[in-house]
């Protein structure tokens, strides 16, 4: 159990991590002056070094196992986020989010990695749903948490929480058990080494489709989600204030828990857990394409958050879980790092997009129809997957 709780902390700090900037725009660009380009790099200046990060650090990870790299990560990134706090500027914001890249991909290559190292075989679809709980949960407090302290009281709170959360998580990862000798590669760790494990997953034919997928999924998440806070706050629900926008998220984050947390349930419904996947992508698809025309309605807005909560969750739930069976023991980190690079290229390349997108149209459409078009993609290929695949009624 402490285990669990572990890794679950740890999956809850990355989520939050991304997640965190997003409904704080608003309020910096309030204090400190952003324009669109701007908010744009600050949402990118993290996932861009994280890519570079979580490619080199698979090896590593693989090699000397998960627990001094999560104890080591969660240290320092409490100190950058303390750091992001203290800042004034576009440019040192910006700054703070690269250096978290550098060292938050030291944690989050370790995660699902470590279910593998710890948990049985048979128990792991159900300890994999426990601990991408945490995702929805982190969404659930870093947008509710946002709006709510960043438009009442100051944009830094959520920065100073995290951090104290970050520390406490370090400290104990430090007690976790050492990885199993079993489960750690051997040899020496050379360029050449690590260049033929990232390729050879990156190009297998097993992970090819899931990994292309994934991309779509996070870049989806992101052209949608990185502006829709703004949008809410400026256009979309304008007349409620910040308490009560603040609510409708906290609210509709709830969806994205129930959508972890049934995840394995629901898989078993099909032929193979990819299909779920894909008529999750196709649900969020239709729900964000509807969002810009529920303008100024609440209730709508509300329903339309959980519902894309719901699938977002859901969707990564049985992604990830399934990911780790596709490879030996030993090259789980790498797998790990390499679906972790992919989100922060997705999240990269979304983020950009989605303030490009919000700059052209305010009205948020541009927005929906690019997400809606990556969320079909992702669904059309994981929809291949299960085609492909030995039917199965669970991904493990």
């Amino acid at each position: 159990m402490f285990v669990i709780c572990v890794l679950w902390t740890a999956f809850f700090l990355i989520n939050f991590n991304v997640a965190m900037m997003i409904p704080l725009l608003p309020f910096i660009q309030r204090d400190i002056g952003l324009q669109p380009s701007e908010a744009g790099f600050v949402l990118a200046a993290f996932p861009v070094t994280a890519l570079v990060a979580n490619l080199a650090l698979g090896p590593f990870i693989d090699r000397y196992g998960r627990k001094n790299f999560i104890a080591i990560g969660a240290a320092a990134c409490a100190v950058l986020y303390l750091l992001t706090a203290a800042s004034s500027s576009a440019i040192t914001i910006a700054l703070s989010r690269a250096a978290t890249g550098l060292f938050m991909p030291m944690v989050g290559a370790s995660v699902f990695a470590g279910i593998a190292d710890y948990v049985p075989a048979a128990d792991r679809v159900r300890v994999t749903g426990y601990v991408t709980t945490a995702a929805p949960i982190a969404f659930l407090f870093s947008m509710s948490m946002g709006v709510l302290f960043g438009g009442l009281l100051a944009w830094q709170i959520p920065l100073l929480a995290i951090a104290v959360v970050a520390m406490g998580l370090a400290i104990a990862a430090m007690a976790l058990p050492a990885t199993p000798s079993e489960a750690l590669a051997t040899g020496p760790i050379t360029a050449s080494t690590c260049r033929r494990r990232l390729l050879s997953l990156s190009l297998d034919a097993g992970t090819r489709l899931l990994l292309l997928s994934y991309f779509c999924w996070s870049a989806a998440v992101y052209v949608f989600l990185g502006l829709y806070p703004t949008w809410v706050v400026q256009h979309g629900l304008a007349e409620h204030g910040a308490g009560t926008i603040g609510a409708m998220l906290f609210i509709g984050e709830v969806g994205g828990l129930l959508g972890a947390f049934f995840s394995s349930r629901l898989a078993r419904l099909a032929k193979h857990p990819m299909l779920v996947c894909a008529f999750a992508g196709l649900g969020a698809a239709v729900i964000v394409l509807a969002v810009p025309f529920g303008g100024g309605l609440l209730g709508f807005q509300a329903a339309a958050y959980a519902g894309f909560a719901f699938a977002r969750d859901l969707m990564l739930a049985l992604i990830l879980g399934g990911a780790m069976l596709l490879v030996a023991a030993a090259q789980r980190g790498s797998l790990n790092a390499i679906l972790n690079a992919i989100y922060q290229t997705g999240g990269a390349v979304g983020g950009m997009a989605s303030a490009w997108l919000f700059g052209f149209r305010p009205d948020f459409t541009a927005n929906a129809v690019v997400a809606c078009a990556l969320f079909a993609a992702s669904a059309v290929m994981l929809r291949q997957i299960a085609r492909l695949a030995p039917a199965s009624n669970a991904p493990g």
